[in-house]
């Protein structure tokens, strides 16, 4: 029988929360976005979307969309939005700050989301141990079912070895095209729990955390704004600090499609920058960065 994830936790247990995300890899906290915040997210995103044509979706068809939010400043309320806050201070996180964001928008017919993990730092020690050096927060912006491709992940596969780990590297252009859809990274599997969610809501994932998404049946787009943030940014070893001050400089990675572009939020027009820069990640120095490793090493 197919599992799903336990019921939506209390807005004010924030400890029931924190225990499932070291257990498990991954919380569902309810409510975070109020109803204008929500919707001025939907209105953000779907004005995103419509820069892309035909050809981002054939290159991102198993996500359905990788729109970097550096290239949007409408998404700085979301950014900065006070509900964040309030979540990662209920989950024990301090000094959280953000590095980048994408939309990830699959539209009706899109296939299934490979499984696969977004952690880059594996030859740190760091990456086998109980710190959690980066989480996602997963904003749907429609109520999600396993109908239209909702969140699915596999607890625990962040502190332990798993055989979804052997699978091709799922940042390879093959999985994202969809090339083979038989592929084992796109097969439904027997530890998976599906992550139904409410418009509003956040799912928070550890990055080190296997999941994927199922395909949408629905006649509606299925949309998702993903935000990386790291709990305690400045006490995070300097090596990973210059990596994620790369990132946010849209610089050497693997899934910015619009790298090389000037466009980031610390440089946004007014009154944009100002309302995030309280958030964003700081330059560490000159430090060389961690070397960007996406195979876990266990």
């Amino acid at each position: 029988m197919r599992q799903t994830a336990n019921p939506r936790l209390p807005a004010s247990d924030g400890e029931a929360a924190r225990r499932r995300l070291d257990a498990d890899g991954f919380c569902h906290v309810p409510d975070v976005l109020d109803t204008a915040a929500l919707s001025a997210t939907q209105a953000a995103a779907e004005a995103a979307l419509g820069t892309i044509g035909t050809d981002h979706r054939t290159q991102w068809r198993s996500q359905g969309s990788l729109v970097p939010v550096a290239d949007h400043p409408a998404f700085a309320p979301l950014i900065a939005n006070p509900g964040f806050q309030e979540m990662f201070g209920r989950l024990g996180f301090r000094g959280t700050r953000y590095s980048s964001g994408y939309v990830i928008s699959k539209p009706p017919g899109g296939p299934a989301l490979f499984w696969h993990q977004d952690w880059w730092g594996w030859q740190h020690p760091i990456s086998r141990g109980g710190r959690i050096a980066q989480v996602a927060l997963f904003l749907y912006m429609t109520d999600t079912t396993r109908q239209n491709g909702c969140l699915r992940l596999v607890p625990g596969s962040h502190r332990r070895p798993h055989a979804l780990h052997d699978l091709v590297d799922a940042h390879d252009p093959t999985l994202a095209e969809v090339r083979n859809p038989d592929d084992a990274a796109f097969a439904p599997h027997p530890d998976e729990v599906d992550v139904p969610v409410t418009a509003g809501d956040v799912v928070v994932v550890d990055s080190r955390l296997i999941h994927g998404a199922h395909p949408n049946r629905s006649g509606g787009e299925r949309t998702n704004i993903t935000l990386w943030w790291h709990p305690d940014y400045e006490a995070l070893p300097a090596s990973l600090r210059a990596r994620i001050w790369q990132v946010s400089r849209r610089e050497d990675t693997d899934t910015d499609a619009a790298a090389g572009r000037t466009l980031r939020p610390d440089i946004w027009p007014e009154p944009a920058r100002s309302q995030v820069t309280p958030f964003l990640v700081t330059d560490p120095g000159p430090i060389a960065p961690e070397p960007w490793i996406r195979t876990p090493r266990y």
